[in-house]
C-alpha cells in the first residue's frame, strides 16, 4: 500500500500533543488574519463607494439635467431602426 511519508506522526503522546497544539495555534492564527483582511477589504471597499457616490453626486450636480422626449414615455424606445418585409427577407436566406 502506498502513502505519503513526508511526515509521519511521533509517537511519543508529549509531542503528539505539542504538535497538535502547534496545528491549532497556526489555523487560529490564520483565521484571525484572514478575519482582518477581511475588514480591511470592507473598510477601503466603503471608503470607494462613498468616494464614487460623492463624485458622482457632485458632477449631478453640476450639469445641468437635459430633458429627454422619452421620458415622459415609459413605452417609448428611441432609436434608428429599418422595416424589412417578410418578402425580402426569405430571399435572402
Amino acid at each position: 500500500m502506498l502513502y505519503w511519508r513526508w511526515f509521519n506522526r511521533p509517537r511519543h503522546p508529549l509531542l503528539r500533543l505539542l504538535l497538535g497544539a502547534l496545528g491549532a495555534i497556526a489555523l487560529v492564527g490564520i483565521l484571525t488574519l484572514g478575519f482582518f483582511a477581511l475588514i480591511a477589504f470592507a473598510f477601503i471597499g466603503t471608503i470607494v463607494a462613498l468616494t464614487r457616490a460623492l463624485a458622482r453626486s457632485h458632477v449631478a450636480a453640476v450639469t445641468a439635467p437635459q430633458a429627454h422626449p422619452a421620458a415622459d414615455h415609459p413605452r417609448v424606445i428611441e432609436g434608428e431602426f429599418v422595416v424589412v418585409d417578410q418578402h425580402s427577407a426569405a430571399r435572402q436566406r
